[in-house]
């Protein structure tokens, strides 16, 4: 038996994965445990043996997405993991409590989460299952005292728009001000984005307007000049440049006119596409790229959708199953939406193959009485981690444990 055992093992890699790709994903996981050799060619050539998996969450197939993870999973790894997201099992932490309410936002990278607070906006370090909250790395605020409304980081830049309707820009490499101008808007700013290159800066507010600004940092008097402006009948929500195209999406309350969704040309800015759901006040609160023809959306309507600019329709819809506001959205550019709704700090996990949600996450903060419920304003995640900010934390929840609570609530989503 025991020179059986030896020939085995004197067979060449080639040979070994061969025999290897017989095997399904168990018995290559049992058989892995059973001495080095076989561990070694198994995780080594996982991706050859393992084909044909799709998991939500922990597939990295999109660089976008991967440039945010911290590391890249084994197969082995993406399945464990992915598991742990289809039955609710994590480890959670509540993190920089507040007593005072606000409505934050957040922004992830691989090595930081930025959240706004008050007028304020903070960055924290983090490791792959760690976020320091001894102390910020970076502080950032403008002139004005007025909350952040909004803020984007692009390309080492951070651009804010905040409830007095004044627009910042930072520089992160010098740590320079760009500019700091007040009375961009007659009122709060809701959303601001920057395009890739630093040069062209988008504002919606609840003035019912949506502006559109050029950056040029070679000026020193008028750094920031406005070259656009268009009125609606209701106040705009989100606004959102595509990074494909010189496309402008622009998302409103929709309480006065039954169009919500607009896309422009930003190189013409006149006749954009519009598109509208079935009923009035189905406003859009939070939008994100799928490519050069498609956009999510979610909103008021309860409804998550993705809409294509080809046909002029929403091709897939998903609705909450509390029949809930949708305030925030998040997506792994692949197969997997998450979205933060209204009550107890809940998320829904959407495998976009599917009509049904995978799994619900209620923030632990959030339970118990009706003064400690929050929307989930702003959410972001990777394959291991899913960050959330509520009224009075940031929330993290760890899916890459062995031995978290489970709370599966996937048989009430069928």
């Amino acid at each position: 038996m025991e020179s059986e055992n030896s020939y085995i093992l004197q067979l060449s890699t080639e040979l070994l994965i061969k025999i290897f790709s017989y095997l399904n994903v168990p018995d290559l996981s049992r058989l892995r445990q059973t001495c080095k050799r076989f561990n070694v060619v198994i995780t080594c050539w996982d991706h050859v043996l393992i084909k044909n998996i799709f998991p939500v969450v922990t597939n990295q197939a999109n660089a976008t997405f991967l440039s945010r993870c911290h590391e890249q999973l084994s197969t082995f790894e993406k399945i464990r993991i992915s598991r742990n997201w289809e039955v609710g099992r994590y480890r959670e932490k509540s993190l920089l409590y507040v007593r005072r309410r606000y409505i934050p936002w957040l922004h992830l990278t691989r090595n930081s989460i930025w959240i706004s607070r008050g007028n304020h906006i903070y960055c924290y370090g983090r490791t792959r299952k760690h976020v320091n909250i001894s102390r910020p790395i970076s502080t950032l605020r403008g002139r004005s005292n007025a909350d952040v409304g909004h803020f984007q980081l692009k390309n080492n830049s951070v651009i804010s728009g905040q409830r007095d309707g004044s627009i910042w820009l930072k520089d992160l490499r010098s740590g320079k001000v760009i500019f700091d101008q007040e009375e961009c808007h007659e009122s709060d700013i809701n959303s601001i984005d920057i395009s890739e290159n630093g040069k062209i800066i988008v504002s919606g507010s609840r003035d019912s307007s949506f502006k559109v600004w050029n950056v040029d940092r070679d000026s020193y008097t008028d750094i920031l000049k406005k070259t656009y402006t268009q009125v609606f009948y209701d106040r705009v929500l989100r606004v959102s440049l595509s990074k494909e195209q010189p496309l402008l999406a622009v998302g409103t309350s929709g309480n006065d006119y039954i169009k919500t969704l607009f896309i422009y040309n930003l190189e013409s800015l006149t006749n954009p596409t519009e598109f509208s759901t079935s009923h009035y006040g189905s406003g859009i609160l939070d939008l994100k790229w799928d490519g050069p023809q498609t956009i999510w959306s979610c909103g008021y309507d309860t409804y998550l959708r993705l809409w294509d600019l080809r046909t002029g329709k929403p091709e897939q819809n998903f609705v909450d199953p509390h029949a809930a506001v949708l305030y925030c959205l998040d997506y792994d550019y692949y197969n997997t939406v998450m979205v933060g709704s209204q009550y107890h700090g809940r998320v829904i996990l959407w495998d976009i193959r599917h009509p049904h949600p995978v799994q619900l996450y209620f923030t632990n903060s959030c339970r118990g009485d009706s003064n400690k419920s929050s929307p989930t304003y702003s959410l972001s995640f990777d394959s291991e981690c899913l960050f959330t900010a509520t009224d009075r934390n940031l929330n993290v929840y760890n899916f890459s444990v062995y031995d978290g609570e489970m709370q599966d609530y996937s048989c009430y989503l069928k």
